[in-house]
This record gives C-alpha cells, structure tokens and sequence, in this order.
C-alpha cells in the first residue's frame, strides 16, 4: 500500500502525497503549483504515468468528508478531459455507504469504493459501473487529476477530506498483481506538476498589444462574461472579435468535466475607477461541513469566482465560493474586486460584502490594470436551467443565465464606502 507523506514543520509548506500523485493545488494554504487557474476551494492531485500494454488500475479509495470528490483523466497533448468520475457516479463497495448521494449519512464509516481505469478510449456505449477511461489515440501516456472541494476540515491535515488518496493497483496482461512503489516503477510514474502548455509570451502580447486599442483592452466597461469552450475558441473571441459559429466545447487547461466557467477581462484603468463591483443572485448549492449529518440538494453542487493574471501565466490572485459570500433574503449578493491597497472599508463580510483581490501583477506581463474573472457551476440539477451548462451559443450567456448572471461596475473605494455596512 502506498504510504503518505507530509514534509514540511508547523508553519512550512506542507505536502500530502506519494509516489504515484503528487499534491499540486491546495491555494489557500499556498500549497502546491499556482497555474491553469486553481480555485481556492479546492484541492488538486495530479498524476503522470504510462500504463504498460494490456494493463489496468484499480482505484481502493474511501469517500472524502467534502462537498465533492473526482477522478479525471486528460489528453496529454491538449489537456482536455477525456473522462471522469465524480462521487455520486461511483457506487460503494458492498457493506459501504456513498455518502454523497441526496440523503445519505455523510459520516458512515463505512464509505469504501473501487474504481477501475483503463487505457482505452471512452466506450460509445455499455460503460461498466465504477470505469474510468484514459485512451487517446496515437498517446502512451496518461495524465489524471483527483479533486476534492470543500473538505469538512478544511486545514492543512484534512485536505483529503479526511481519508487518503486512492490507492493504485497495477493489474498486468500477464495477470500478475502490483502494488506499492512497484507499481510507482511500471508505470514510469513521474513526479512534479502536469505540463501546462500556456499561451506562448510572444503570441499573447501579439494579441494583448494591438494598435490602436485603449490601454483597458479587451476589457469593456461593464464586463462581459462568456462561456468556455475552448482555449482556441476563447483567444479568438476575446482578442480578435471572433464570436459566431458552433464551437466545440472539448475544454482544456485540465478543466474539470463536471463543471462549466465562464470568463470576463476585467481592468482597473477605466475612468470610473479601479474597484469593480458585482451583483447577481446565487445558486442554492448543498450545506455540507462538520455537523452536517445528511447529504442535501441544490440548484448547483458549487459555485465559485475567481480572479486571475492572464491566459498567458493562468495564475490565480484569490476566490470566494458559495458558503463564503454574504447573501440577503433574495439570495443576491455584493462582490467586491480590488487591489489590497484599494479594497473599500465595508468590503467585509460582517457589511454583506464579499471580496477578491485583485492580481497584483495584473496579466503577469506588464499591464498591471488586467485581471481576468472566471466563474465555475458545478453539477446543475435536473431541475435547474439557468447554469452555464445550459449554454449552448456564443453570446447567450446573460439571456441563459438571468439572474445569475454577474452584473458589474467600475467605481472608486471612496465611493462604494457611501453604502455604509449593510
């Protein structure tokens, strides 16, 4: 069995991993690689391998004590998601509970599971229960990432939700079995973070530095969120006015398959001032935490926003999610985005005001005045039509979203201090 490791002292870098995954994303304790946006409500495990010929894994895991767990797989050339499985798609080893499913205990100590990957490509149809899939054509390698958002514990030690990391089982064609650093060994398991290929220096300030745009280009003066479908569509939309057409929303930037964003560029050069303010409403998502006995429902499993550099560094400054942000009885809330230095007095929670700081490095290449919001929906229920899920053309975002859909202005600090603490 793989062991786990936390390397580090009381108020040092911490890490929780071994030889097969490697701990790459835990933001909020500043904790693991900074890149392809991470949310501060998560935590990211990533892993590189080449599975031998024939061969499969078998995942022994146990369910987190979180808001939502996954296994993604990824196309190592584009690091777009070839399949997943999430919590409530995985069913309990016989005698355990899935404590993520609507209503269950989610306490049951009883809670394990057993996933097996192969290398092949996605079945069109007659998908195994428990199957996770990692074939691309033409690849050898495989590149997974396992999350977990909103542990109960949300500390350094519990990070895992409180159970570990899955456990790999390397089964050969020849039918032998192994385990541990072994099967670290047959699978040329590599250690470090996933290679991100980023928008190339010179190819985004081509883009970013254009003749004869304004210095707050491409921002617009109330920002203008659009749905992700890809990073090629994206670039094309954002920068050279490309917008029509049928995209396909294949994803990238180890995007993960249960969720759907949505971006905005944003600046701080516009006359109105360098603190943007967002209204919307929010999605019901479940309550989950310590003290919550029973697994509940919402409009969206989660719901995040985040501030960010650029698509050229994909680093992110800071993010609020769903049980963070003050709401009033319509469930509207009031984000505030700054720098530090400008953050407005009532921009707290106890005044009904969330806040996200603003990138102090701007894009991460000079123009310090840009930041770029990304907002994330996970899992929409059945019954609910206003996610960015729901999306289906470039443009219809705010038509789809409605009263979701985050509205914005530009103003000063001194300004937004007027409102007084609601």
């Amino acid at each position: 069995m793989l062991s786990l490791t936390h390397v580090g002292s009381a108020g040092a870098r911490t890490r929780l991993t071994n030889c097969f995954w490697t701990d790459v994303g835990a933001s909020k304790f500043g904790i693991g690689v900074n890149y392809a946006f991470p949310d501060s409500g998560a935590v990211y495990w990533t892993a590189q391998i080449t599975m031998p010929p024939g061969s499969y894994i078998v995942f022994k895991g146990r369910f987190a004590h979180a808001r939502y767990q996954s296994l993604n797989t990824y196309d190592v050339a584009t690091h777009a998601p070839v399949d997943g499985i999430d919590d409530v798609d995985t069913a309990p080893n016989p005698g355990s509970v899935n404590p993520f499913r609507v209503g269950a205990d989610r306490d049951a100590t009883h809670r394990s599971y057993t996933v097996r990957m192969y290398d092949t490509p996605v079945p069109a149809s007659g998908r195994p229960r428990n199957a996770l899939y990692a074939g691309v054509p033409g690849q050898t390698g495989q590149d997974l990432v396992y999350r977990v958002y909103v542990p109960d514990t949300f500390t350094r030690a519990g990070l895992t939700g409180g159970v570990g990391l899955p456990t790999p089982v390397l089964h050969l064609a020849g039918g032998s079995v192994v385990t541990g650093a072994a099967a670290c060994t047959a699978l040329q398991a590599k250690r470090g973070q996933l290679p991100l290929t980023s928008l190339p220096q010179s190819a985004y300030q081509a883009l970013r530095d254009q003749p004869g745009e304004p210095s707050t280009w491409p921002a617009a003066a109330t920002p203008v969120f659009r749905a992700y479908y890809n990073t090629a569509f994206s670039i094309a939309c954002g920068y050279q006015g490309q917008c029509s057409g049928d995209p396909a929303r294949t994803g990238g930037q180890y995007s993960n398959i249960d969720n759907q964003y949505m971006s905005a560029f944003v600046s701080r050069g516009f006359r109105a001032g360098p603190v943007l303010v967002l209204h919307g409403q929010l999605p019901t998502t479940p309550r989950t935490g310590p003290g919550v006995r029973r697994m509940g429902t919402g409009q969206l499993r989660y719901w995040s926003i985040c501030q960010n550099e650029s698509l050229y560094t994909t680093i992110g400054s800071g993010c609020v999610y769903d049980a963070q942000i003050p709401l009033n009885r319509q469930r509207e809330y009031t984000i505030v985005t700054s720098l530090r230095s400008q953050r407005p007095s009532n921009a707290v929670a106890r005044c009904g005001v969330a806040w996200i700081p603003w990138p102090a490095a701007g894009d991460g290449d000079g123009h310090r005045q840009d930041g770029l919001l990304l907002v994330r929906n996970m899992l929409p229920s059945q019954s609910f039509h206003h996610a960015i899920q729901d999306t289906t053309t470039p443009g219809d975002e705010r038509a789809v979203l409605g009263p979701y859909y985050p509205v914005g202005y530009y103003t000063t600090a001194a300004v937004f201090e007027r409102r007084g603490c609601r």
